[in-house]
């Protein structure tokens, strides 16, 4: 037992951050918002503890598997992402994947939110943004700065409300 505990280390004391997404959640996906395209759409995300709890696990759907059938997008996504917390880096080790697509990203509590920043991106600051959360809903947010972080644009965002 002790060189499984030096091999993998001891499991943390802190909370699992994302301990409070963990279930099914319905979505209405928002982009260009205030804009003359501005557009909702409703999904659904599923979060699942894996690997013994270390890790957390989901999956993105928009739209929802019910909603494609009645109002399909053209840009359609539905992913997955694996979170695992990194003891050395006191952060949790991220990648997102959907067709054709894969986003490395490191996350960290920020006070009352959850910060992932996007390690993948190459055009200036990228970051996802949990806030709001409680055991029945919360909001997330796709942001991108140009300017090292003296202005962002909100890219996209969800409000989520746990399914009953």
């Amino acid at each position: 037992m002790e060189f499984y505990k030096a091999l993998i280390g001891e499991k943390s004391n802190k909370k699992n951050i994302f301990s409070d997404l963990i279930g099914e959640w319905d979505i209405e996906w928002v982009d260009g918002k205030g804009t003359e395209n501005e557009r909702h759409v409703i999904g659904e995300w599923i979060f699942s503890e894996i690997l013994n709890g270390d890790g957390v696990q989901d999956i993105f759907i928009c739209p929802s598997r019910k909603e494609r059938i009645y109002n399909p997008q053209p840009d359609a996504e539905y992913g997955t992402t694996i979170r695992v917390y990194n003891p050395k880096k006191q952060k949790w080790d991220i990648c997102y994947t959907c067709l054709g697509k894969m986003v490395y990203l490191e996350a960290e509590k920020v006070e009352d939110r959850i910060v992932l920043t996007n390690l993948s991106n190459d055009k200036g600051m990228n970051l996802w943004v949990f806030d709001n959360i409680s055991t029945s809903k919360f909001h997330w947010e796709n942001k991108t700065s140009l300017d090292n972080g003296k202005t962002w644009i909100t890219n996209g965002e969800v409000f989520a409300k746990k399914r009953k």
